[in-house]
Order: C-alpha cells, then sequence, then structure tokens
C-alpha cells in the first residue's frame, strides 16, 4: 500500500468491517480500533500524519491506535500542531512509535510477532501524556539524538517524569509506560531528596551531580521494592508560561548499584 494521506482513500479503510471511530470529545482522544494488529500497523504507517491533522481539527491532543480485543493504544498520534512546533512534535510522534504494547493474539503471523519484538527491544523512548512547549524543543531534540544514554525530563513543579529514554527505564528495572507515570517523591530516599533541593536551591543555575538512593520499578513504601544508589548529573531549564516560570531538569544516569532497603526510608 503507497503512503497516500488522503481523505477518502483512508475512510474508505476505516469503513471496512472491524473497524470503529470513537471520538472522545472529553478527554480530547481520538480513538480508533483496528480488527488486528498488522491494519493498525497500516494505518500507523501510511496515515500518521494525516491522523494528526485530524485529531486537530476535532480539537482532540492526540488519535489512539487500538486493536479489537485488547486493552490500551498499539499507536499513538500527537494532534498536528503550528509550524514552530511541527519538528518537536513529529520528533513525538516517531518515537511513539517506540512504545510497543505487549499483548497476546492468535492470529499474529511469524513475520508480525517479530516486528512487535524488534520494536520492543530497540532504543526508544517513553513520552507521558502531557503538553510540551516549544521552548523545551532543543532539549527534547537532545533527548532523542542520544538514545543510549540514560536520559530522563523532569518537571520541578510536581515532579511527574515526562520522557524517560529505554536505557534509563531499563535501568529502573521498567519496561512499561508507568515509567513516565511516577515522581520523584515516591521513589527517593526523603533525606537525599531534601538534599537535591537544597542542592538545586544553591547550584541550580549551573547543574550538578549527585548520589542518591532509591527504589528502581516500586515506590519506596513498598516493602518488596528493590533499592539502588544512583549517580545523577542534572540540569536544569527555566521558561516563561503565561507569565509564570516553570523549570524542567534534565537527569543523565552515570551508575547505579544494587543496596539493601534502608531502616528508614521517609
Amino acid at each position: 500500500m503507497d503512503a497516500i494521506e488522503d481523505a477518502s482513500t483512508l475512510w474508505t479503510l476505516l469503513s471496512r468491517p472491524g473497524w470503529e471511530i470513537k471520538p472522545n470529545p472529553v478527554k480530547h482522544l481520538l480513538k480508533i480500533k483496528a480488527p488486528d494488529y498488522q491494519e493498525a500497523l497500516i494505518l500507523y504507517t501510511n496515515y500518521r500524519k494525516f491522523l494528526a491533522t485530524w485529531a486537530a481539527s476535532l480539537n482532540c491532543t492526540c488519535a489512539l491506535i487500538g486493536i479489537q480485543g485488547m486493552r490500551g493504544s498499539a499507536f499513538k498520534i500527537l494532534a498536528a500542531t503550528p509550524a514552530s512546533q511541527q519538528k518537536l512534535y513529529e520528533d513525538l510522534i516517531f518515537a511513539s512509535l517506540q512504545k510497543s504494547v505487549r499483548f497476546e493474539f492468535n492470529g499474529l503471523a511469524e513475520s508480525d510477532r517479530y516486528f512487535e519484538d524488534n520494536i520492543y527491544e530497540s532504543p526508544g523512548f517513553y513520552i507521558a501524556e502531557t503538553f510540551l512547549y516549544p521552548e523545551l524543543r532543543p532539549i527534547v531534540d537532545e533527548v532523542f539524538s542520544n538514545p543510549e544514554k540514560k536520559l530522563a525530563l523532569t518537571r520541578m513543579s510536581d515532579n511527574f517524569q515526562l520522557i524517560v529514554s529505554a536505557s534509563a527505564a531499563r535501568a529502573m528495572s521498567s519496561d512499561s509506560q508507568d515509567v513516565v507515570r511516577r515522581r520523584t517523591t515516591d521513589f527517593w530516599h526523603a533525606r537525599d531528596y531534601q538534599i537535591f533541593i537544597q542542592k538545586f536551591k544553591q547550584d541550580g543555575s549551573t547543574g550538578f551531580e549527585i548520589t542518591y538512593q532509591a527504589t528502581t520499578n516500586l515506590p519506596k513504601t513498598n516493602p518488596l521494592a528493590a533499592w539502588a544508589q544512583f549517580t545523577t548529573s542534572y540540569r536544569f531549564f527555566e521558561i516563561d508560561i503565561g507569565g509564570r516560570r516553570e523549570v524542567y531538569r534534565l537527569g543523565e544516569g552515570k551508575d547505579i548499584t544494587p543496596i539493601s532497603r534502608p531502616k528508614v526510608v521517609s
């Protein structure tokens, strides 16, 4: 199939048996269900730019391509944005292909199974469902240009991780989208987090390296959580958002060493 992003051709595809279109104006989502994985892949590959424009025209933030009988989304396409932001979001769209959704499908051909595994194991990125400002483009470009590095972009105001490289996720014993739904304060040792905040107030303008204790894949309140000592270098970026300032930090993991659970964690 040629990659012709034509409305009539797309509508013919979506009108075939097994397809569903479910716009959700409340959550600003354009949801599409494909009959199987191969059809979902064809839709994503050939029509992602058109779907990005379509989602924007419906005032949706993104289009989600799912599969009949499967929970979650196999592919995510962010809505088209003004030209000044387009490159940033095109990068995000292509990077979202790296987020594989594990599922069982009896009719999946062997070649398709190889394609799924290949996506899952490649050095991609996990991206939170969040709004990113154009001023963050240089930082996001840096993350996408260095997939082998253990990088994570975090918003300081709420400590949410927004973008995490696959290599950083593996260092945190994570291989799922949960890695960009976590808050720093839920995993870091409370004492070390306070030290981090003090260093940020003193050296935030220049950045710094810090060694701290934290859990890997489970919150620190979980007694079964594995602990490790991390050494990470941080740089901080402040942008203006409607008259207020928002600070983001880009962390690069340098070292991680497993340790025993501390006696006191809060």
